[in-house]
């Protein structure tokens, strides 16, 4: 009996096109993250796209559909960090744990935005994100991650959000900021 063929990154992509198609954003936001998690448990994921040793990288585009805009990104961090508190700006994101967990954080803002460079942002919630699990944040939502050494994980996204202007908050100093990632500002 030969074992069942891993799901591919190819499969992920379009199935996301068809719940994209047929369900929208944000409604298909949890579909995709169900898929994502699908992809997650393929073992030879990341050396099949990346190489055998898997290397560390910030940030690697191992897939994109150009008919929806997705893209699949791999971090493979070798030691721990964190994140600001940020949002993608106009793009949905779905973060899955390959290898190791991802301390989540889910930020509300707490004032309406008409003061430029003033925000207030609260920790709404926190969760880790174990390998094999994804967690799925609609556009404008605000949030933060946090992770150890020898850590993988996949950002899928609605758009290439490298080249968007996104926001940057920071929650002690009550301070927001425009990020254009296209400059490299993060």
């Amino acid at each position: 009996m030969t074992p069942p063929t891993a799901y591919s990154l190819e499969q992920f992509l379009a199935d996301t096109r068809t719940t994209i198609k047929t369900k929208g954003m944000p409604s298909g936001l949890a579909e995709i993250r169900e898929h994502l998690e699908k992809l997650l448990a393929n073992p030879e994921l990341l050396k099949k796209h990346l190489g055998d040793p898997v290397p560390y990288t910030d940030r690697t585009t191992i897939g994109h559909d150009p008919e929806t805009d997705v893209h699949v990104l791999v971090h493979g961090r070798a030691k721990g960090n964190k994140s600001a508190v940020h949002d993608h700006g106009p793009c949905w994101v779905v973060y899955g744990n390959y290898k190791n967990p991802t301390r989540m954080r889910r930020w509300r803002r707490l004032d309406d935005g008409g003061q430029p460079g003033y925000a207030e942002v609260e920790l709404q919630k926190e969760f880790m994100n174990e390998p094999g699990m994804a967690s799925a944040f609609a556009i404008g939502d605000i949030h933060s991650i946090e992770f150890g050494d020898d850590t993988f994980f996949i950002r899928v996204t609605g758009g290439d959000v490298e080249t968007k202007q996104t926001l940057k908050f920071d929650p002690e100093k009550k301070t927001v900021e425009v990020a254009n990632r296209a400059l490299g500002q993060r």
